[in-house]
């Protein structure tokens, strides 16, 4: 597999991890709760909306049947064969007579109190369906394209008028505009859903991202030099957990720096009467346990140095830099070459990388130091992998039996395979060491023999 292939793999096993992992985040939460309440509730809306519409022209279709059925009964009165004929001729717009097979049954209570109110005088009306309204249409088939969807419901009316003779009107209702459409039809639903998903989306970002400041600066946490205070902007609540979380960061770094402090000036305070004890010690008379009284000495004298290195490692005061790394491997390598150590650079990748560079060379120094030690010759590896920045450090010797590969890294702890002098913290200021700039060391035994120990660092870390 190439190195392209295998970085846009790498790419993609990366975006599906993200987004397996989206809905459990409280950005993911957020999105779906607004990705599916804005569609609801606007939908909703909308339906309340077109059932008030349809309350409102009901209403208004009822004053408009009332408006035209007090004018054709005035129209009576005024002169009722002109009227009788127009109607019955379908003239007037909006009324007509009923078909004479109409059953006069059924009759509305409540609409024929409205319409006797209006008239004046007791009368009777129900509503008929457009079919029975248009029976003239309805009986025989339309032209080709045409249909009767667009025919409006009637009133079948009937009264007495002031003559004492009975009429039959049929009075037409407005039609409905909306009538056989959908509340919300494409591509407004469509439109309604993808707003809503956008609008959700934004929303949980912008909602999130001090808490995403918060959950960056606490994974740096352990890096006591880059315990930067946290922009206090967003809501109420999200202000109050960053000046919290900005408190407790402060007073972590108090403490780390208190501790250092105190272990500086024990370590300070040690030197003179571990100085006039090793002066005493010179007096005795007996060679060979003076030897063993001095060398137990010189032990704790490099425990103690020892122990306020590992105390100061985690607080790296270095500002970051942009460097070569090939570059800096490579004059590793030469100066353990020009003191006789076989150190090799074998393996290039031109990469820059922005670190703490004495961390990362003093990193660097005890892992060469620790292959040499072990196994006599230390080759440096660099590459890219899975979009990091990876640098290996391998050496020749016997390796580790897997139970012990994580204790190696607990200080002050001798491994099965430990030899000569020294305190076991090489490993563990190392890893403390690359910690400060955000990678991670770890060890792994070589396939053809040997030990791996290995620094990563994030991919926005190289260039």
């Amino acid at each position: 597999m190439t190195a392209g292939a295998a970085s846009s793999s790498g790419w993609w096993r990366n975006l599906a991890r993200r987004l397996r992992a989206y809905p459990g985040s409280l950005a993911g939460r957020l999105a779906l709760i607004l990705m599916i309440g804005m569609p609801a509730s606007a939908l909703f809306a909308l339906h309340i909306s077109q059932v008030w519409k349809q309350h409102a022209f009901t209403e208004l279709q009822r004053q408009a049947a009332l408006l035209s059925t007090a004018d054709i009964a005035h129209r009576y009165e005024v002169d009722a064969e002109r009227t009788d004929y127009l109607v019955s001729s379908g003239f007037i717009f909006g009324a007509h007579r009923p078909d004479p097979g109409l059953a006069m049954l059924g009759w509305d209570v409540g609409l024929s109190r409205s319409v006797s109110e209006r008239l004046g005088r007791p009368a009777q009306a129900r509503v008929l369906p457009r079919q029975q309204c248009f029976t003239r249409f309805v009986h025989h088939p339309p032209a080709a394209g045409m249909n009767t969807d667009p025919l409006p419901d009637c009133w079948l009316v009937r009264y007495t008028d002031a003559a004492g003779r009975e009429r039959r009107l049929v009075i037409d209702l407005l039609l409905n505009p909306d009538r056989g459409q959908p509340p919300v039809g494409p591509p407004y639903l469509e439109l309604i859903v993808i707003a809503g998903a956008l609008l959700g989306l934004l929303t949980a970002r912008i909602a999130t991202a001090p808490l995403r400041r918060m959950e960056k600066a606490a994974r740096q946490f352990s890096l006591a030099g880059d315990l930067e205070p946290i922009p206090v902007k967003g809501p109420s609540e999200v202000r109050a957990a960053l000046e919290t979380f900005n408190l407790a960061q402060s007073r972590v770094r108090d403490g780390l720096r208190e501790r250092t402090q105190i272990l500086a000036s024990v370590t300070h305070d040690l030197q003179t009467p571990l100085t006039r004890l090793r002066l005493r010690l010179e007096q005795v008379g007996d060679e060979v346990l003076r030897g063993r009284l001095v060398a137990d000495l010189a032990v704790t004298q490099q425990m103690v140095r020892d122990g306020l290195d590992l105390a100061r490692s985690s607080e790296v005061r270095e500002p970051w830099a942009v460097i070569d790394v090939d570059s800096v491997l490579s004059a590793l390598a030469e100066d353990y070459a020009e003191v006789g150590r076989d150190v090799t650079f074998i393996e290039q990748i031109r990469v820059e990388a922005r670190v703490k560079p004495n961390a990362l060379g003093r990193a660097l120094a005890n892992l060469v130091d620790n292959a040499l030690k072990y196994g006599g010759t230390a080759e440096l590896r660099c590459m890219m992998e899975k979009g990091d920045l990876v640098i290996h450090v391998i050496d020749r010797g016997p390796g580790l039996p897997e139970a012990e590969i994580e204790r190696a890294f607990q200080p002050f702890r001798r491994l099965s395979t430990s030899t000569g002098t020294g305190t076991g913290i090489g490993l563990t200021i190392a890893r403390a060491q690359v910690a400060t700039f955000g990678g991670a060391v770890t060890l792994r035994n070589a396939p053809e023999g040997g030990l791996v120990a290995e620094i990563r660092m994030p991919a926005a870390k190289a260039r």
